[in-house]
Parts: C-alpha cells; sequence; structure tokens
C-alpha cells in the first residue's frame, strides 16, 4: 500500500476540521454579506459563461455584446480586439492567480463585478480588497484524492448558497455556473469551454489550448487537468439545474464537452 493513501484519512480529517473553523468565522464577514445579496439579483434571464478555449473568437465576442457575460483568467488580452467586455469576471486559481495578479486591477476595471477566492487574499493589493465591485467568495475544501484515478459521482457538491462557499469543482467554469444559478439566471450557455488539453509528458502543451490572442497560463507547475473529475462536477451541475428549472447549454463550437445540451451559438444570438 502507497504511504499516500495510509496518511490520506489523517491529512483529510486536518483539513476538514481546518475548513469548518474557517468557513465559521467566514460567514460573519462582510465579504460573506455582500455576496449574499446578489441571490436572485439578475434581471435578465439568460446570461453567457465564457471559456478561453481555442475555439472562443472575436467574432462571437462581438455578437454577445449587450449580453450578460462572465468571463475568467486572461480574458482580458482580448480586449484590445474587441469593445465586448463581460459583465462578471472571476479567478480561483491559486498558482493561476499568482500568474496574473498583476493584471487584476486592470480586470477589474473592466466588469462590473469580480469574483476572487477569500482563501488567497492576502495576494491582492490593498486597492483590489477594498474596491467596490470585488466580491471574496468561500472555497470549501474537498479532498480529491483517487488511488486509482476514479471518482464518484457526487464528489463536489453544487452550491445552493454562495454566500457560504463556491465549490471549484477543479474548473472556474464550475464556480462560474454556481454564481449565474444563485443570481437567477434560469438560461445559461457556454462558449469557449473546449474541455480538450495537448497534453505532453505530464504537462499542457499551450499551443492548441488557448484562444487566439490569449497569453496561455504556464501550468509546468501544475498537475495536468483533471478532465474525468471535472465532468464529474459537470454532471452535478446538470443534476442540479434539472431539479431547480435551470438550463445550461453548451455552445461552444466543437470542443469534448457533452454533459450538457449542445446547442448552436448563432441561434441564440
Amino acid at each position: 500500500m502507497k504511504i499516500k493513501s495510509i496518511i490520506q484519512p489523517g491529512v483529510k480529517l486536518i483539513k476538514t476540521c481546518a475548513d469548518n473553523l474557517s468557513s465559521k468565522y467566514y460567514k460573519t464577514t462582510q465579504d460573506s454579506r455582500l455576496i449574499k445579496q446578489l441571490k436572485n439579483s439578475s434581471q435578465n434571464n439568460r446570461c453567457f459563461i465564457i471559456g478561453n478555449g481555442p475555439s472562443l473568437k472575436i467574432a462571437d465576442l462581438e455578437k454577445l455584446k449587450g449580453e450578460d457575460c462572465f468571463a475568467c483568467n486572461r480574458i482580458y488580452n482580448l480586449y484590445d480586439k474587441t469593445t465586448w467586455r463581460p459583465k462578471y469576471y472571476c479567478s480561483q486559481d491559486s498558482k493561476v492567480l499568482e500568474q496574473i495578479k498583476g493584471d487584476l486591477q486592470f480586470a477589474i476595471e473592466n466588469c462590473e463585478l469580480c469574483f476572487l477566492p477569500y482563501k488567497f487574499r492576502s495576494m491582492f493589493s490593498d486597492e483590489i480588497l477594498t474596491n467596490e465591485k470585488v466580491r471574496l467568495f468561500f472555497k470549501p475544501y474537498v479532498s480529491v484524492y483517487s488511488p486509482d484515478g476514479t471518482y464518484p459521482e457526487g464528489l463536489m457538491p453544487f452550491s445552493d448558497d454562495i454566500s457560504v462557499g463556491i465549490y471549484d469543482g477543479l474548473s472556474i467554469t464550475y464556480a462560474m455556473i454556481q454564481i449565474a444559478a444563485y443570481m437567477g439566471y434560469k438560461e445559461i450557455y457556454l462558449i469557449g469551454i473546449d474541455h480538450n488539453y495537448n497534453i505532453k509528458n505530464g504537462v499542457v502543451e499551450t499551443a492548441g489550448s488557448y484562444a487566439e490572442g490569449i497569453k496561455p497560463i504556464d501550468m509546468s507547475t501544475q498537475f495536468p487537468p483533471e478532465l474525468l473529475l471535472c465532468e464529474v462536477s459537470f454532471r452535478e451541475a446538470r443534476r442540479w439545474s434539472e431539479a431547480h428549472g435551470v438550463m445550461i447549454g453548451n455552445a461552444t463550437r466543437g470542443g469534448k464537452l457533452e454533459v450538457f445540451e449542445r446547442i448552436n451559438l448563432d441561434d441564440l444570438v
């Protein structure tokens, strides 16, 4: 038996206890209260969640002007090519944030609300932490350790109350879906979510993994994307949405995400 398998239960217990204490404190913060105010706050019925995959095209972003859009990470690299801007900007991974933190102020200036993880607030400048557009959310701990590379259905919960926490699902897309659902959007469309990476020797190759014009995230210091676990999370989102009268459609042009019903983007905009 591998040593990691032996010590994992103890590690999980320690992290769970620490997370419970952090969660209890977070619920008393102004950050939690500000997010609570977003419940059913949407004035529109539908929104678009934008990924940074190679299928994302400037022409499609142009069509989304006037729509409520969520976008993430280095989407701002495309702003010199379009006047489209997302209404909401999100980022959640610590290693991604380490690479883009110098650009966050620019990202915030070009959206209405920005969602960042409370856990990593020490990364952010006072200018960002005090910005009225910024909402710091809590990321609950979920053990995703798997000795055989398989993951049970329901492993990654879907949050009913994002003022308590947003589960990361190993995908910023999953976090954005939870935010959109909490805000009251009844139709959530995904574009640019290719769910496919070129991986060589355990490292994501940047060529062909990002939309043209977006500077790739350096993945050399990270584990390869756990696409199977992402699909477990996305299926949980589908189950939640079906039970709550929310429609999630995949309007990505191509890609390999087949969890959600395929929708032709040209039929929407």
